[in-house]
């Protein structure tokens, strides 16, 4: 409910405005301006105008309340500063049974009218004019109602009470402009818990339907790989008969003397039978260090699920105490708008491994531009050797030593993103930034290492989509 015109004659009664130096002019939002005044009997004080809401409205401001400011300095504003800004309010009046307020003001000996316009919807506005009318800057422009700066602003003079309004009743001990402040600061706060409620059930629904699907792609991961302890016991059985097994052969029965079950397992018939039961050890491998990781991820997923959900239920509990849950609410959004270690857009991609932050170029642009322009002198930098490929970057952490097992996925991404993907081992290089050196008149990207070590690995593609958060499906 917006203030009537009665309300409005005892709000400008009890501010007695005429005389106060209009010493700054602060746009609080697209519809609210704080007017900073000063008269040297009464000192510095804030008058607060609204126009154009629900709660459109103008009052003084508690001492002490500092007005909010929009993030950007406004048209509005900066006409404010530069013709406003230092005026004197010689007079302020209001229009007979309305909502509308003239200031006239003074600024060093130019006179101009600011008009306060109370009005509901389109009819809201703080127009400033000439004082023939003609319009030098409005808060809200209304090329509609010819609401523009250089037409002219003609006000309708209304002559007669049609007696409907009357002041709201409110508490005698305080002004009328303290009891609207509260009222209107009271009805906002509402509003704006209930808008920060939603906000963080949204954000929760959005978090947890992420965490939900990185659950489910690390349970399908686990799922796939969790027969490893029967391809072992198939790796050890044809480790047992391999010198059994005849050369060149496709397939071979084997039989497990614990429990009298057999099984048959293909076999490459162009290797050794020493050459295949290397090979299923190392799918063995393959499959419980794959198993190990992701029902490692899926446990701390499912943790940080569990916490994510209570973290947001403790804080959309209602409270007899709205201040405190407007701060929880305002305390939560912007933690996790705002994070302290804010995500920098770059080229390539990024992944998280063990609390370790990793960049990655998949191509020869992304190489370059994050070599150039992110990647820090002591950063570690992993490519793969003889082979072109992407750049992998593992972020420096003071007073901290790259563990093997982050250095393992790295070097893993590195192949994934390189001609060496489909290898069965490969070898890498990797030094830290610094000793990086850009070759003369090369390809874009191409660097030469120095002070480099080796590394060789057995590429593990699943891993590494696991890591990127990549769908096998």
């Amino acid at each position: 409910m917006s203030l009537n015109w009665k309300e409005i004659e005892l709000i400008l009664s009890e501010a007695d405005l005429d005389g106060c130096k209009i010493q700054n002019v602060i746009q609080s939002s697209f519809h609210s301006v704080t007017w900073q005044l000063y008269r040297p009997d009464r000192g510095r004080f804030d008058f607060y105008c609204e126009v154009g809401t629900q709660t459109s409205r103008i009052h003084l401001v508690s001492a002490g309340k500092k007005p909010s400011k929009t993030k950007k300095l406004q048209r509005f504003e900066q006409f404010a500063r530069k013709n406003i800004e230092g005026s004197i309010i010689r007079k302020c009046t209001q229009m007979p049974f309305d909502r509308l307020v003239r200031w006239d003001v003074e600024n060093h000996g130019r006179p101009m009218c600011i008009w306060l316009r109370l009005y509901s919807a389109s009819g809201a506005n703080i127009i400033v004019t000439e004082q023939d009318g003609r319009i030098l800057d409005l808060l809200l422009r209304r090329p509609g109602r010819d609401e523009i700066s250089g037409s002219h602003f003609k006000p309708e003079i209304r002559t007669e009470d049609n007696g409907l309004f009357t002041v709201r009743e409110h508490n005698e001990n305080m002004s009328f402009n303290a009891f609207i402040e509260a009222f209107y600061s009271a009805a906002q706060r509402e509003e704006t818990l209930e808008d920060l409620r939603n906000r963080a059930k949204k954000q929760k629904e959005r978090e947890l339907s992420h965490l939900e699907s990185s659950i489910i792609s690390a349970r399908r991961t686990v799922q796939a790989n969790s027969d490893w302890e029967s391809q072992k016991l198939e790796a050890d059985l044809l480790s047992a008969e391999s010198f059994r097994i005849p050369k060149g052969s496709s397939s071979y029965v084997l039989t497990d003397w614990s429990t009298g079950r057999t099984v048959e397992v293909k076999l490459n018939p162009s290797l050794s039978a020493g050459d295949n039961v290397q090979a299923f050890y190392e799918k063995y491998h393959k499959a419980k260090g794959t198993w190990e990781n992701a029902a490692a991820e899926l446990e701390r997923l499912e943790q940080q699920y569990r916490k994510t959900e209570a973290l947001y239920d403790e804080a959309l509990i209602e409270t007899d105490n709205p201040e405190a849950d407007l701060r929880k609410l305002k305390a939560l959004l912007e933690k996790n708008e705002n994070p302290s270690s804010p995500v920098i857009q770059h080229p390539g991609l990024h992944a998280v491994c063990r609390g370790w932050d990793i960049l990655i170029g998949r191509n020869a642009r992304e190489n370059d531009e994050l070599l150039r322009h992110y990647a820090k002198p002591n950063d570690m930098w992993f490519h793969t050797r003889d082979f072109p490929g992407g750049y992998v970057f593992v972020r420096y952490r003071k007073n901290k030593t790259i563990p093997l097992e982050v250095m393992l996925e790295a070097a893993n991404l590195a192949v994934f993103y390189s001609k060496a993907r489909e290898s069965s081992s490969v070898d890498l290089y990797y030094t830290q930034v610094r000793y990086l050196r850009r070759a003369r008149n090369g390809k874009t990207g191409l660097v030469l290492p120095t002070q480099e070590k080796n590394l060789t690995i057995k590429p593990d593609p699943v891993k590494a989509k696991l890591l990127l958060n990549i769908d096998e499906q």
